[in-house]
């Protein structure tokens, strides 16, 4: 199937290379650059974006974690992920340059023909990556198999081949609902918080998700946030 053509989307961080090369680790972030009017060079990965029903309690789900951090004087500690830019990462690739991008469609162009939309579960919100220091919040997601790691396995040799490097820690699928920012990082009033957890609060505590795309998307910064563009789309 031919890739589709994408649409903009809201605001979310992403990271760059550290150094390039095959599996390389990536870190800090950097803002796309542009030639003209034409992005040459930007932060892009693969992944699938949600359905409606998902997002729609995801979103219940955030305003229930914002209202408990404005009761302890956080209110401003997270920066919130945008329902339309809410998405589970499959691959995250770091800076690609444009020649590069239409390389890695047309290798995933028919490859993802055989492979299947997946079910799956996302677990109520937590702190990440421990709750003693927390630098965000995400949404564990979850399944009965490994048709996730395989899914992300699966893209992997076209990556590859077109030369790209790609984040090559282990994969933990989860979809963040907000980051928290760097000043209150540490912050004494943040990890001594004890979120009241959403399964209490609402039904259902956990929430299922059928994936049926994959996209490749690109992060272009703007005055108001970093925009997720989708620049092609895979069915399964």
């Amino acid at each position: 199937m031919r890739p589709q053509p994408g649409r903009p989307h809201g605001a979310y961080l992403c990271q760059r290379s550290a150094g390039g090369g095959f599996g390389s680790r990536l870190e800090a972030p950097g803002p796309a650059v542009k030639t003209g009017t034409a992005v040459t060079r930007a932060n892009c990965f693969l992944g699938c974006s949600l359905p409606e029903d998902a997002v729609s309690w995801l979103c219940v789900w955030q305003r229930h974690l914002q209202k408990q951090l404005a009761a302890a004087g956080l209110e401003q500690a997270v920066g919130w992920v945008r329902p339309e830019s809410l998405h589970l990462t499959l691959v995250f690739l770091g800076p690609v340059q444009d020649r590069s991008c239409q390389r890695l469609q047309d290798l995933l162009d028919g490859r993802c023909d055989d492979l299947s939309a997946l079910d799956t579960v996302l677990q109520p919100p937590r702190f990440f990556p421990k709750p003693a220091r927390p630098r965000g919040l995400w949404c564990p997601v979850t399944e009965s198999g490994e048709c996730l790691q395989q899914l992300h396995e699966a893209l992997l040799p076209a990556v590859v081949e077109a030369g790209l490097a790609y984040d090559a820690k282990p994969f933990r699928p989860h979809v963040t609902l907000g980051r928290v920012r760097r000043r209150f990082q540490g912050r004494r009033e943040l990890k001594s918080l004890q979120l009241i957890p959403v399964e209490v609060l609402f039904q259902p505590p956990q929430l299922r998700a059928e994936l049926r795309q994959v996209h490749l998307y690109r992060t272009e910064a703007t005055p108001q946030g970093n925009l997720y563009r989708r620049l092609a789309t895979w069915v399964l």
